[in-house]
C-alpha cells in the first residue's frame, strides 16, 4: 500500500511537471489536459484520475511552488530576530527563482503566460488568492520588525509595506521580462539590503 501511495504521490509530481512545461510553452488558457497528459507521457483518462480540470491542477502547481519559494515562517526565528529572517528569507527567494529552472519558468508562467480573460476567471481568482497570501506574510514580517525595534516608531506600516513589496516584486517582474539585462543572483542582497536601508531611514516613510 505504501508503495503504491509513493508511485501515485510521484505520478502526480510528474504530472505537475508536465503541466508547468506545457503552460510555460503555450500559456495558461490555450493549454489543454490533452497537451498536458501528451507531455507526461499518460493518456488523459490517467490525468483525470489525479487532477479533475485544469484549475485544480493549475492551483496544485500554485500550491507547490509558493510553499517552496515562500515557506510557512520559522517562528523561533522570527521571534529572536525578524527583520532578519525577512531579509535572509527574501534575499533568498529571489537567488532561488534565478537558479531554480521549475521556479524561474513558475514565475515567467505567472508573470508573462497568465492571460487574464474572460473563461480564465478561476485561474486569476487563484493568483489573486496567492498574491493575498503572500501580502499578508509580509504585511505580519514588517509588523513584527516594527515590534522589535527595528523600524521608526511612526512609520506608516502601510505605506512601509507596500515599498517592501513594490521593490522585491518589481525587481522580479523586471529580471523575468529581462533576465539578460541583468544578474539577479548578484543584485538580490544589494537590492533587499537598499531596500531594507530605506525602510530604516526615509522619513518619507514616516505618518508625521
Amino acid at each position: 500500500m505504501r508503495k503504491t501511495k509513493i508511485e501515485s504521490m510521484k505520478t502526480r509530481q510528474h504530472l505537475l511537471l508536465a503541466a508547468l512545461e506545457v503552460f510555460y510553452r503555450q500559456g495558461v488558457t490555450r493549454s489543454t489536459l490533452q497537451e498536458i497528459a501528451q507531455e507526461a507521457g499518460v493518456t488523459r483518462g490517467a490525468l483525470y484520475w489525479h487532477f479533475k480540470n485544469k484549475e485544480e491542477l493549475f492551483e496544485e502547481l500554485f500550491e507547490y511552488t509558493f510553499q517552496n519559494i515562500f515557506p510557512e515562517q520559522n517562528n523561533q526565528q522570527v521571534i529572536e530576530n525578524a527583520w532578519d529572517y525577512l531579509r535572509n528569507q527574501l534575499i533568498t527567494t529571489l537567488r532561488h527563482i534565478a537558479e531554480d529552472e521549475i521556479h524561474r519558468k513558475f514565475c515567467n508562467v505567472l508573470h508573462m503566460k497568465c492571460e487574464r480573460t474572460p473563461y480564465n476567471e478561476t485561474i486569476t481568482a487563484l493568483t489573486e488568492k496567492y498574491h493575498g497570501m503572500f501580502l499578508t506574510r509580509i504585511t505580519e514580517m514588517v509588523k513584527l520588525c516594527h515590534q522589535q525595534g527595528k523600524l521608526p516608531q511612526n512609520i506608516d506600516i502601510e505605506f512601509a509595506t507596500l515599498y517592501l513589496e513594490s521593490n522585491f516584486v518589481g525587481l522580479m517582474k523586471l529580471w523575468v521580462f529581462q533576465s539578460q539585462r541583468f544578474d539577479l543572483v548578484q543584485y538580490a542582497e544589494r537590492s533587499i539590503d537598499a531596500t531594507f536601508a530605506t525602510l530604516q531611514n526615509s522619513p518619507l516613510l514616516l505618518t508625521s
